[in-house]
């Protein structure tokens, strides 16, 4: 179809022909790398979703300053804001219509809302998102009993927002039914991997453990998005200098 077009376009004056590289340049700047995964927090696409999710999301709020609770503020914000299409404020007190995230014994008045038992029920890693209401205030309420509950859960709240769920009488509760989720790479200490046909390790071993690189953050957010908890980082036929001190820095730096 392009060469139709460029051999159509020859035939007319030269000033024509130069826009075909920049029609060509536009297209690619839109490209997707696929980078983002399915972490893409582009505006909501539907005008009526978009509109009542702007009405029901006024602004956020985490309680606790954690790195934890630091990392669920950052993706909190990046997805509010991404999918809304506006700055949504952090909030330092509760309002209407905010979202609230953070652990069930540091979120005032939670025993009123008679939901013990299903905190109990969830383990360390399992969460509630509710939409409720505390101290006379509309919110949603993302809570654990431990933070990373409190990041799984926001994960899973923003997973509703992308795919345009409602959430105006949302109640959710959700654990994991299997303790460890790994991803197992079978890679080798020489940045090799066994079987490995899509190029080399992930694990830069030679820069660590003073360089990180920054790939190392997004292929943890993306794990933690899906509920994955763990890596393994060495083949199964194991390298024994895995088990130095050397490498054993390297490794708690990971």
């Amino acid at each position: 179809m392009i060469h139709a077009i460029y051999s159509h376009m020859c035939m007319k004056k030269s000033g024509i022909v130069a826009l075909l590289p920049a029609l060509l340049l536009n297209v690619s700047l839109f490209a997707d790398d696929g980078y983002r995964l399915w972490l893409k927090y582009d505006a909501i696409s539907q005008p009526g979703m978009l509109k009542e999710y702007r009405r029901s999301l006024k602004g956020w709020m985490t309680v606790g300053d954690s790195p934890t609770m630091r990392i669920a503020g950052r993706e909190l914000t990046m997805g509010l804001e991404g999918l809304l299409g506006m700055p949504i404020p952090e909030c330092d007190q509760l309002k209407d219509r905010i979202v609230v995230a953070g652990i069930a014994s540091s979120i005032p008045l939670f025993a009123d809302l008679n939901r013990n038992a299903d905190l109990e029920t969830i383990g360390g890693e399992g969460f509630l998102i509710l939409s409720t209401t505390l101290s006379g205030k509309e919110i949603i309420l993302i809570t654990a009993r431990e933070e990373k509950g409190v990041v799984y859960g926001i994960f899973r709240f923003l997973q509703l927002l992308l795919a345009h769920r409602d959430i105006k009488n949302i109640d959710l509760v959700e654990t994991p039914k299997v303790h460890l989720r790994l991803l197992n790479h079978w890679d080798n200490l020489d940045r090799t991997a066994e079987r490995g046909y899509a190029g080399f390790s992930l694990w830069d071993w030679h820069k660590l453990p003073d360089y990180i690189q920054p790939y190392y953050h997004d292929y943890a957010r993306a794990n933690a998005s899906i509920g994955i908890n763990g890596t393994v980082l060495n083949n199964v036929n194991a390298d024994p200098l895995i088990l130095t001190p050397l490498y054993l820095e390297k490794v708690a730096t990971l």
